[in-house]
C-alpha cells in the first residue's frame, strides 16, 4: 500500500485544527453562543483554505445559522474573508461606493441596480458593483447578468477593475476575482440548502479598501439590528444598510424600505418621499420580470429618458450613491444629478464604452 505524503497526511488531518472552533461554538442547545470575533476570524481563514473538511464547515454555518450571528461574529467572518481578498486599489481621494445586495440574485422583479450605478458613475460617482454568480441557495440573477444582457461582458478581471475604476468611476466584479477561496464554496452552499452567515458576511467585504457600503439586505430583522455594529468593526466610515427588492442592491420607491445610515458616531433612520424627489412610487407589480429581452429593452428605454417606474427607480438608486459618497449635497440635488446624466446621454456613453470593452472586459 502507498504511504501517504507529508502533504497528504497535514489535508488529511486538518479537521483536527478546527476541531476547537466546532466545541466552542456547538456546547449544546442551552448554551449555544457567538464565538468571539477573533475565533470567529479563524475559523472563516481555516475554512477558505480548506483545512476544515466540509463536514466541519457545514456544521459551523449551519449552528450559525440555527442560534443567530450576533455583530461581534459576523464581524469576525467578514474579517476572515477579507483576509483572503484581493484588492483592487483606486487611485485619488474621492470616495468609492461599494454596492452589494444578495449574491443569490432575483427572480421576480428586473434588476435595476447595474442601471443604477452606471448612472451614478456617469454623474460623477465612483462606485464598484459587487455581485455574485449561480450562488446558492436561491441562484437568480444578478447585476452581472443585467449588464451582460446589455451587451456588456461582465464581471472584470481584477487589472480591468482597477483600470475602469479610474478611468470611467466604475468597476464591476464578483468574488471569483477578488476572492476566488469564497467562490470554491458555491458546492458546499448548494448542499447547505439556507443561506448562512456568509449570505451576510459577503456583501460587508469591499475589495477596494476604505470604500463606503451600500448594502441591501431582505428581512428588516435581525440584519437592521446586527450588520450597523459589524460594519463599524470592520472600520466602515459610511454605510448605507436598507431592505431591498427581494434583498438585491435597489432600494424600492414605495415607501416600504427601511434606510439606515451607519457613521462611526452611530445609526440614523433615512427618511425619503418619492414625492419630494420628484418621482413617481413605483411597486414591485411595475417592474416584473418578463425576461432577458424584455429586461434589457426596459433598460435602454429608461436609460433614453423614457419616464415610468423603471426610470424611477434607476434614478432614486442612482442618487442614494451619489449621497453615500457626498452627503454634503441633498438627496434632492442628487436625483437632479443623476437625472441629468440620463437627459444629456452621459450615462449612455458609459454604456457603450463598457460596451465596447473600454470599461468592462471578459473575465
Amino acid at each position: 500500500m502507498r504511504s501517504m505524503s507529508k502533504g497528504e497526511r497535514g489535508l488529511s488531518e486538518g479537521w483536527k485544527e478546527f476541531a476547537p472552533y466546532l466545541k466552542e461554538l456547538a456546547r449544546g442547545p442551552d448554551s449555544l453562543q457567538d464565538l468571539d470575533p477573533t475565533m470567529a476570524r479563524e475559523a472563516t481563514e481555516l475554512i477558505l483554505r480548506g483545512v476544515a473538511t466540509p463536514a466541519q464547515a457545514a456544521g459551523f454555518f449551519l449552528i450559525g445559522r440555527a442560534k443567530g450571528n450576533g455583530p461581534g461574529e459576523l464581524a469576525g467572518i467578514a474579517r476572515g474573508l477579507l483576509s483572503l481578498v484581493r484588492p483592487i486599489e483606486a487611485p485619488g481621494d474621492d470616495p468609492v461606493v461599494a454596492v452589494a445586495g444578495g449574491f443569490d440574485g432575483k427572480l421576480r422583479t428586473q434588476n435595476v441596480g447595474a442601471v443604477s450605478s452606471l448612472v451614478a458613475a456617469a454623474a460623477g460617482a465612483r462606485v464598484v458593483l459587487l455581485a455574485g454568480e449561480d450562488i446558492p441557495p436561491k441562484g437568480g440573477r444578478t447585476s452581472l447578468d443585467a449588464l451582460r444582457n446589455l451587451g456588456v461582458r461582465a464581471p472584470q478581471t481584477h487589472s480591468e477593475a482597477r483600470s475602469s475604476l479610474a478611468d470611467d468611476g466604475f468597476a464591476a466584479v464578483s468574488p471569483r476575482v477578488y476572492l476566488p477561496e469564497l467562490d470554491g464554496l458555491r458546492q458546499l452552499r448548494r448542499e447547505m440548502v439556507r443561506r448562512t452567515a456568509l449570505n451576510v458576511a459577503e456583501k460587508l467585504v469591499s475589495p477596494v479598501p476604505g470604500a463606503r457600503m451600500m448594502v441591501g439586505i431582505t428581512h428588516r430583522r435581525p440584519f437592521l439590528e446586527t450588520m450597523p455594529d459589524a460594519l463599524r468593526a470592520l472600520g466602515v466610515e459610511r454605510a448605507l444598510v436598507f431592505q431591498a427588492i427581494e434583498g438585491s442592491d435597489e432600494a424600492p420607491l414605495d415607501a416600504s424600505s427601511s434606510l439606515l445610515l451607519v457613521t462611526a458616531e452611530g445609526d440614523e433612520d433615512v427618511k425619503t418621499s418619492p414625492e419630494d424627489l420628484g418621482l413617481g412610487r413605483a411597486t414591485k407589480a411595475e417592474v416584473p420580470w418578463e425576461g432577458e429581452e424584455a429586461e434589457a429593452e426596459s433598460l435602454l428605454g429608461a436609460l433614453s429618458g423614457e419616464a415610468g417606474p423603471v426610470l424611477d427607480l434607476i434614478l432614486y438608486n442612482a442618487a442614494l450613491r451619489l449621497w453615500l459618497a457626498d452627503e454634503e449635497t441633498s438627496l434632492a440635488e442628487h436625483v437632479s444629478r443623476a437625472r441629468e446624466a440620463v437627459s444629456t446621454g452621459a450615462a449612455h456613453v458609459l454604456l457603450d464604452r463598457m460596451r465596447r470593452g473600454a470599461a468592462v472586459g471578459g473575465g
